[in-house]
């Protein structure tokens, strides 16, 4: 992990997920006992306790993913990339108009990823 994620990452999505956890159990714990113990106001607060954790459960591994592979960066292929406008540039091509066209190229994978 880089000094910059290590800046930006508040809590590791692990935590998130175990606390998450803890309340979907905590909530049905409780859901059962208040229930048994004919106590509707409270069951229904645990009720919302464990719609937390499990929102939040979803949240984690909806997002999670997402932010890591946005986050990602492939040296390899951006040497790539580069070593071809070069030969583009080489072989007569203006290189403002092939940069124009990566750009509008890499517009529209995200457009068309939904990014």
């Amino acid at each position: 992990m880089s000094a910059a994620d290590a800046r930006t990452r508040i809590v590791a999505p692990s935590v998130v997920r175990g606390v998450a956890l803890v309340l979907c159990v905590v909530g049905i714990a409780g859901m059962i006992v208040t229930s048994i113990a004919d106590r509707i106001d409270a069951a229904i607060t645990f009720g919302f306790v464990g719609a937390t954790g499990a929102l939040a459960l979803l949240l984690v591994g909806v997002l999670v993913p997402a932010v890591e592979r946005a986050a990602s960066w492939d040296e390899a292929q951006a040497a790539d990339v580069e070593d071809r406008v070069q030969r583009l540039v080489a072989a007569g091509a203006d290189e403002d108009e092939v940069r124009a066209a990566v750009r509008a190229a890499v517009e529209l994978g995200r457009r068309s990823a939904g990014d």
